[in-house]
């Protein structure tokens, strides 16, 4: 029988069995994609090394975020209810599922240069429903607690999109049952994401309920409403999800409508958007942020590798918002311990976040302007 305990060895032998079907189920998932999609021309490379290499990851991650507890708060390392299985190993888990996707979104970029949206669609319903489920599967931070009589005490929580998810008043007008305002609030950003990142199946404009598009919309639309009516913080959790969801998706998504007219063509697929609209509704609106400044350091680095050494001027930007993803996930402490505080002010982060996306057009134009003006640019 396996310990109980987290850090317990056997769950090494767990993790690394577990790693290995998923590095099979990769392996065999994106090659019948190559051979579908190029009549049978191209198919998943090297298989031999995919599966332990998932493996090597998924004991990797095993023993970074439950055997050191890398993932937790510095000061919550030694509180055992932050520490116990309950806590660690669905969010193991939950990181894992979100691993295997991105890295099958990277496959599949870096290869034919798009992302489908059976990678991003599913990891999107995937992402809401776990959260929705276990909302501690969120990213932990620490809470301060007031005390008159001692110093603050930190307390464990995951961090929603008001803050700490448990911290939140039970009453608000967010999150209580009674009120109708964040029932509102989760219904627009999903009907937002289904108009965005589904595409229909028809462009006569006729509406057609037995449509797979349009029998997401109704479910998905139920499934909150009954999220809702249960209440409590699994309904404040799906909320992050969304929240998560519709603002990582929108950077994304604002940076591309940037680009792309800055260019006079299309700088970015929309599978990036529905990528970022994917790792949200896993991670959280905030950790999405990070993980864009991050993917735009690691795109620029990819660049310029592409461009001396294979003379290539555009290249995929999935891959670099995957890699940036996971680093977030694996080095959140240190990422949040030095950021935590920049979120404490939403408007002027916004603010931030505007002026980098208006930059990017900005840059963009005048590289366009120099390009165009060169003899075979």
């Amino acid at each position: 029988m396996i310990e109980m305990n987290p850090a317990s060895p056997w769950w090494l032998a767990v993790a690394a069995a577990v790693g290995a079907a998923l590095g099979r189920l990769l392996t065999i998932v994106v090659g019948r994609w190559f051979a579908e999609t190029t009549e049978g021309r191209m198919r998943a490379p090297a298989p031999r090394w995919v599966e332990p290499v998932v493996s090597a990851a998924a004991v990797a991650l095993w023993w970074w975020e439950v055997r050191c507890l890398g993932g937790l708060p510095a000061a919550l390392e030694r509180d055992p209810e932050a520490a116990s299985a309950a806590m660690l190993m669905p969010r193991y888990l939950a990181h894992l599922v979100l691993f295997w996707l991105l890295a099958a979104a990277t496959w599949i970029d870096l290869r034919q240069r798009v992302i489908p949206d059976w990678i991003t669609l599913p990891g999107v319903l995937a992402g809401l429903l776990c959260v929705w489920a276990w909302p501690d599967v969120l990213l932990p931070v620490g809470i301060e607690v007031p005390r008159s009589f001692a110093a603050p005490q930190i307390l464990g929580d995951v961090l929603g999109f008001l803050g700490g998810l448990h911290a939140t008043a039970g009453g608000d007008w967010l999150g209580s049952a009674p009120h109708v305002g964040g029932l509102t609030l989760a219904i627009g950003l999903f009907v937002a994401w289904w108009l965005v990142c589904t595409d229909p199946a028809s462009d006569d404009g006729r509406w057609r309920l037995l449509e797979p598009r349009n029998i997401l919309l109704v479910a998905g639309i139920l499934a909150i409403v009954g999220a809702w009516l249960v209440g409590t913080v699994r309904f404040r959790g799906l909320q992050s999800a969304l929240v998560g969801m519709a603002v990582s998706g929108g950077i994304v998504w604002a940076t591309r409508a940037g680009a792309s007219r800055a260019l006079g063509r299309e700088a970015m697929g929309l599978g990036d958007v529905t990528l970022m609209a994917m790792v949200g509704a896993w991670l959280g609106w905030q950790a999405c942020v990070l993980a864009f400044f991050l993917a735009a350091f690691i795109g620029l680095a990819h660049g310029l590798f592409q461009l001396v050494r294979h003379q290539e001027s555009e290249l995929p930007f999935g891959p670099s918002l995957c890699l940036a993803a996971a680093g977030v996930v694996v080095g959140w402490r240190p990422l949040w311990e030095r950021s935590g505080i920049h979120f404490e002010q939403p408007g002027v982060l916004a603010l931030v976040v505007g002026t980098a996306i208006a930059l990017t057009a900005v840059t963009l134009f005048f590289w366009r302007l120099v390009r165009d003006r060169v003899p075979g640019g």
